[in-house]
C-alpha cells in the first residue's frame, strides 16, 4: 500500500533550502540542524494541527527523517494544507517498519496505535 506525505530531514542541510525562514537564527557553524528550535516548532505544531483533526497518519522518525504519511485521502489533502511549503512524497506502507517513536494508523484493523 503507498502512503502520501511529508518529511524533514534533521540530518540534511538542504532542509532550509524548503524553509528558508525558519534558518534565519540557525547557525550552521556551530549548530546542528536538529537543534534548531524554529524548525522543530514547525513540525511539532503542524503535526499536532494534523493530529488533532485526524487519527489516519503514520507519523514518528526513520532515521534522520520525520515523516507524517497516510492512505486516507482527506488526511493526505490536510498534509498538504498544513505543510504546504513540502512537496508531497510517497511512500510503501512497508518501508517504514523501523519508524521509531511512531504513531501509526493500522489500516487493516483500523485503529490508532502508539509503536
Amino acid at each position: 500500500m503507498q502512503l502520501k506525505g511529508v518529511s524533514i530531514d534533521f540530518n540534511d542541510r538542504k532542509t532550509c533550502g524548503l524553509l528558508p525562514d525558519l534558518c534565519l537564527k540557525w547557525d550552521e557553524k556551530y549548530d546542528e540542524l536538529e537543534d534548531n528550535e524554529e524548525l522543530l516548532k514547525y513540525w511539532e505544531n503542524n503535526l499536532n494541527t494534523i493530529t488533532a483533526q485526524t487519527h489516519n497518519i503514520v507519523s514518528g522518525n526513520v532515521g534522520s527523517k520525520s515523516i507524517i504519511f497516510s492512505h486516507d485521502e482527506k488526511a493526505i489533502a490536510l498534509i498538504k494544507e498544513v505543510f504546504k511549503e513540502l512537496a508531497l512524497e510517497t511512500i510503501e506502507y512497508d518501508d517504514i517498519i523501523k519508524c521509531e517513536h511512531c504513531l501509526e494508523y493500522d489500516y487493516l484493523n483500523k485503529a490508532f496505535k502508539k509503536a
